[in-house]
């Protein structure tokens, strides 16, 4: 794993409809995982999910997390490293609506119109990576 000094984090997927997995450890002190939508802005991962979602105490009482972005399908490649969360209310309504675009398009679905219902109720889940790792095992899975 490399350590982040002014790096910006890149994923090595491309494939901008794969969520985020993010690890987190509930009040309890079980690890768990939950899948985001999620953007690389300025070097920084941002999620958006509804302000009452259970992910958001967890991450306010424990802002440590994991998390990877990975293909599920042969060849395996992705990124997973560590960071810090942080809860910002003010920027959830801004970040849905470019996680939306990015995830959805312009489509005009049911999803998108319960987003847009609910667009006031979000909040943005900022992590700042500390660690990376990115892997690809492209070549010696060429024949799967």
């Amino acid at each position: 794993m490399q350590k982040l000094q002014n790096l910006k984090f890149e994923p090595i997927v491309s494939d901008t409809k794969i969520p985020i997995r993010l690890g987190f450890i509930n009040p309890e002190g079980v690890p768990n995982i939950i899948s985001l939508w999620y953007e690389n802005i300025d070097g920084k991962i941002y999620c958006a999910t509804q302000k009452s979602a259970k992910i958001v105490s967890y991450l306010k009482n424990n802002p440590s997390c994991g998390f990877e972005i990975a293909t599920d399908k042969p060849p395996y490649k992705g990124t997973r490293g560590s960071g810090t969360a942080k809860i910002i209310e003010e920027r959830g309504e801004e970040i849905l609506k470019i996680l939306m675009k990015k995830y959805l398009g312009d489509k005009q679905s049911v999803l998108s119109k319960i987003l847009e219902k609910n667009v006031t109720n979000e909040v943005a889940i900022e992590i700042t990576p500390n660690k990376i790792f990115h892997y690809d095992y492209s070549k010696r899975m060429k024949d799967v």
